[in-house]
């Protein structure tokens, strides 16, 4: 319980809110250090972000509501397939609501012995600020 405690009271840096960029962000709910992770999980657990690849015609008979989610959030290739998260759409964290910029604040670290994704800010980001993603960083990974 005690490093529980300590990661709401210590690494808890973000909240989703309304967003004047897109529909809704990721801001900063209190400074952010240079080089932090600001989805840090207790006791330093990493996300695990492994995805299936699934066509877009094995969708046919989900809810139209569920399939604009999924447009929404995930990736979808140029031969119109999504990458899908292992665990299922419930397992979005909030970095999925990070909006995009071509001048972000927060950049992308592929931890391969991980099998994960890890984020780092590129400078301080001050209470109130909303962090931003290049979404391009995705495909290089």
């Amino acid at each position: 319980m005690e490093s529980l405690l300590k990661n709401i009271k210590d690494k808890t840096y973000c909240r989703i809110k309304p967003s004047k960029i897109n529909g809704v962000g990721v801001f900063a709910i209190k400074n952010i250090p240079k080089n932090t992770n600001p989805f840090y999980l207790t006791n330093n657990k990493l996300i695990n972000y492994k995805y299936k690849k699934i066509p877009k015609n094995n969708l046919k008979n989900v809810d139209m509501e569920v399939i604009k989610m999924i447009d929404d959030f995930l990736y979808k290739e140029d031969d119109e397939s999504y990458y899908i998260p292992y665990l299922g759409l419930n397992s979005l964290d909030v970095s999925f609501y990070l909006n995009h910029s071509h001048n972000p604040n927060i950049r992308i670290i592929k931890s391969y012995k991980h099998d994960t994704l890890v984020f780092k800010t590129n400078k301080k980001i001050k209470k109130g600020e909303e962090l931003f993603i290049n979404y391009e960083d995705y495909s290089a990974l």
